[in-house]
């Protein structure tokens, strides 16, 4: 009967230590989590992110107005190109002048080029007017850079910039004083200065950056003189930066 006794108590003491141990491994591990998989001695840091499934990610996590004010961002604002090229004038008309656009990037009509923003270079032969001062109503002026090369030079001065006046144009027409050199007896050549670049405040105050390549219509022969060529650049957007 003793013997009874003693196992039946033992048996109830088992059956109280295995409930009190399920509680314990209830509140220790979550639903649904193996506790096995975690291992305390690794840092979350060092996790990595690749085996994550994608799948387990809940799609309800995204907030879909993020992504519609992703939408209706305005659009990035794209500054104008730059107007560039090479152009000869005829500027053989010793009583007439030839007005050029960079606006355009062509010669343009100028019945009053006094009273008219439609132009900004003019030509007669070996001299240049500028849309400004006493030549015309535009805010125009030039600086020559001297010694330089024409992709050198890749934004404007900020001042500096000389108007045409009753003394000189602001590109002076003389030799070896603005763009051009004259040799003299016997070829009587006008040839392009070499590393001389022209930045131009144009009529609208938009800037250019001009070089002269050429005086004749056949600049390898030296035929027919007064057709003027010049490479030039222009930054449409009113910066200076080239």
């Amino acid at each position: 009967m003793l013997k009874f006794q003693v196992a039946l108590i033992a048996l109830l003491i088992g059956c109280v230590t295995f409930i009190s141990c399920e509680e314990v491994f209830k509140v220790v591990a979550p639903v649904g989590q193996d506790p096995e998989v975690t291992d305390p001695g690794v840092p979350p840091d060092d996790i990595d992110s690749s085996d994550v499934d994608s799948s387990d990610v809940d799609s309800g996590d995204v907030d879909s107005g993020d992504i519609e004010s992703l939408d209706n961002q305005p659009p990035t604002e794209i500054a104008p190109e730059l107007n560039a090229g090479n152009f000869t004038i005829d500027a053989t008309n010793r009583e007439m002048w030839t007005y050029f656009s960079f606006t355009t990037g062509d010669v343009v009509e100028v019945n009053d080029p006094l009273h008219s923003m439609d132009w900004d270079l003019g030509f007669q032969r070996t001299k240049v007017k500028l849309n400004g001062g006493v030549s015309g109503p535009g805010m125009g002026g030039a600086i020559m850079l001297e010694d330089v090369e024409f992709d050198q030079v890749k934004e404007a001065p900020e001042a500096g910039y000389v108007a045409d006046s009753d003394a000189n144009f602001a590109i002076i027409a003389r030799s070896e004083a603005g763009w051009y050199v004259y040799t003299g007896p016997p070829n009587h050549w006008v040839l392009p200065l070499e590393g001389r670049v022209f930045v131009i405040k144009a009529a609208d105050g938009t800037f250019a950056k001009i070089r002269f390549i050429g005086y004749y219509k056949d600049n390898e022969n030296k035929k027919d003189s007064g057709f003027v060529t010049f490479e030039y650049v222009h930054q449409p957007d009113g910066s200076r930066s080239f």
